[in-house]
């Protein structure tokens, strides 16, 4: 592609500088990296809340996608989360960072999700996801379509 004013080095495909004096497709500034980690495995900062203390997991399902994992480091450690979906099962697995709490919100398609681990608090339904309130180490939790049991 020959040089524009709009791209004057003639660029085929992204530089390799990713700043936004370069780049002409802003997505790759990592907007996509904060959606697999806050959208598809769902690990957020709780609203209202400051420095990673209270946390939000909220996995966002999409597709045919039957897996997603990642994990993402706060002032805390290390905050992961990872779903699996197959045969009607939903399974996700939480790991939260010492003196941290998070809100965790199931797919359930409207039904209590089981809990493996201790201190897992049932907070209610909200659409179609179970809410939990837990406190820092793992947490399991595993929900079913209804075909699954």
């Amino acid at each position: 592609m020959a040089p524009t004013t709009a791209n004057p080095h003639g660029l085929t495909t992204v530089p390799e500088q990713w700043d936004l004096g370069h780049s002409k497709n802003h997505m790759i500034l990592l907007q996509i990296e904060e959606w697999f980690h806050s959208g598809l495995v769902g690990i957020r900062r709780a609203p209202g809340s400051a420095g990673y203390s209270e946390l939000l997991i909220d996995p966002r399902p999409v597709g045919g996608l039957t897996r997603a994992e990642g994990s993402y480091h706060t002032p805390y450690g290390v905050v992961s989360a990872r779903w699996l979906r197959e045969k009607g099962r939903f399974r996700l697995d939480v790991g939260l960072p010492p003196d941290t709490t998070a809100q965790v919100r199931v797919p359930t398609a409207g039904r209590k999700a089981q809990v493996a681990g201790d201190g897992a608090v049932f907070q209610g339904i909200r659409g179609d996801r179970a809410t939990y309130g837990v406190a820092s180490g793992r947490h399991g939790f595993v929900a079913y379509d209804g075909e699954g049991r």
